[in-house]
């Protein structure tokens, strides 16, 4: 532990968000592996999807600091909870999204975030895009739509849907952890899966209805998977601009579909790994580019 911190410690800045934001994808990726195993009714998923991770991450800021919770939390500015609101139904989205379409189409489709996201700080944020970022976002993205290209049926189709309004809920979300400095992201996550559990609740969730393989899911879920790998995805904009960091988050493409291919079985398709990549190559390059440029 003390090695990696020292690491980490002698890392420049903006690769040390990268460190971070990567550790993050990597915990992640387990997320779409972890509602497959699950199975259950959506609603029910989603409560304990949104309650657990609340209550990890309201009881971490609690012992990290007190005063974030009672200037932001109790008294939280109308666009915390808006933000917190988008959030909300990116997670909702997320798991019906999965629900009606394949994994590799919903992951694709989220991580069209990099685009959504570029233009939001440019708009909103003014923030300046270096052409290097723009061209590794654009292959990036670019290749996954030439790559997976289809003909979705209808119930993809809804599921595709649902896919795109989370990609955009993340976006506006890594534009708010910019413009914040990520000084209270946990306050978002928080009201966020709020939020989650009391439309789930109202929507017809069961909470006890698990079974014990389900309940041992269910931890793993929400409290290890998704409340580590927001923390440390939540580094990330404090090092890097937003579009940076969401193109980290691509590499969720290659290590979501992979672990649902080695516990599941279900074989990625040469044109997935394809796909993975150029993903994979893009990011190397980038990542390679902007370290040589720092060095001089």
């Amino acid at each position: 532990m003390n090695s990696l911190s020292k690491t980490l410690t002698s890392l420049t800045v903006e690769t040390k968000g990268r460190v971070y934001t990567l550790l993050g994808v990597m915990i992640l990726s387990f997320d779409s592996l972890l509602v497959r195993l699950i199975d259950s009714d959506e609603w029910t998923l989603i409560f304990w999807r949104g309650l657990l991770p609340a209550t990890i991450f309201f009881l971490a800021q609690w012992k990290m600091d007190k005063a974030v919770l009672e200037k932001h939390f109790y008294r939280p500015a109308i666009s915390t909870v808006l933000t917190a609101a988008l959030f909300s139904a990116s997670t909702i989205c997320f798991v019906f999204s999965l629900d009606h379409t394949e994994v590799t189409s919903t992951l694709v489709i989220i991580n069209t975030a990099p685009l959504i996201t570029a233009v939001l700080a440019f708009i909103f944020l003014k923030e300046r895009l270096d052409t290097s970022t723009v061209i590794a976002i654009l292959v990036a993205v670019g290749g996954i739509w030439l790559v997976f290209g289809y003909s979705p049926s209808s119930s993809a189709l809804m599921g595709d849907a649902l896919a795109l309004v989370t990609a955009i809920s993340m976006s506006v979300y890594l534009i708010m952890l910019r413009k914040t400095k990520a000084a209270y992201a946990t306050v978002f996550l928080i009201y966020s899966g709020l939020f989650t559990a009391m439309i789930a609740m109202l929507a017809g969730a069961k909470p006890f209805s698990f079974d014990s393989q389900q309940d041992i899911f269910m931890l793993l879920l929400g409290g290890v998977v998704l409340p580590g790998s927001f923390l440390l995805i939540n580094v990330g904009p404090k090092y890097l601009p937003a579009a940076e960091a969401s193109l980290i988050l691509l590499l969720e493409v290659l290590f979501g579909p992979l672990l649902v291919w080695l516990i599941l079985g279900e074989a990625p398709t040469p044109a997935v790994a394809l796909g993975a990549g150029i993903i994979v190559a893009t990011l190397a390059v980038h990542t390679l580019w902007g370290q040589r440029r720092q060095s001089r």
